[in-house]
């Protein structure tokens, strides 16, 4: 009799793990489509000018994830990208180079690797770009010459290097 009732219940606790994550991913998707009709307004976190998010700051917020997902596509009128001091890692993606209105960007103090992709030329308003300590390799890119509104730029405590423009 135990050893039918061990796998009935073993079935039941596991169909209600299952239930509670489906709820909770219907639920998290409810809210955000739901949040996604309010107009912009400033938020902890988020800044908002003429109806456009133009601030996002979630400094220091114990965030665990990667940029992957984040929507450059539809945040297109961002000035102020700060996510440092979290735990993103992973690689920065070439759709950073869609964010043509950012003049600051710090993503220190994180856990990226890979490379510094080319279409950071596309920043040409870049004033600020901190990313420093994480584990960016290879070469620093040359597009980065071409921001002419740069003014700080921190890249220590990487495994970047610089390509010698004398051959």
């Amino acid at each position: 009799m135990v050893t039918k009732i061990f796998p009935l219940l073993h079935f039941f606790t596991l169909l209600y793990l299952f239930t509670i994550t489906f709820a909770s991913i219907e639920e998290a998707t409810s809210l955000l489509k739901w949040k996604s009709t309010f107009e912009c307004r400033d938020w902890n976190g988020v800044k908002c000018s003429n109806g456009r998010v133009n601030s996002l700051d979630i400094t220091n917020a114990s965030v665990i994830g990667t940029l992957h997902d984040f929507p450059f596509s539809t945040l297109i009128f961002l000035e102020y990208v700060n996510l440092s001091i979290n735990h993103f890692s992973g690689i920065i993606p070439l759709e950073i180079g869609k964010l043509t209105n950012l003049v600051r960007l710090d993503l220190s103090n994180n856990y990226i690797s890979d490379t510094i992709p080319p279409q950071i030329d596309s920043l040409a308003k870049l004033e600020t770009f901190h990313i420093s300590k994480n584990q960016l390799n290879g070469s620093i890119p040359t597009e980065i010459g071409y921001l002419r509104s740069l003014t700080q730029v921190a890249l220590n405590n990487n495994f970047l290097k610089v390509l010698s423009l004398l051959h």
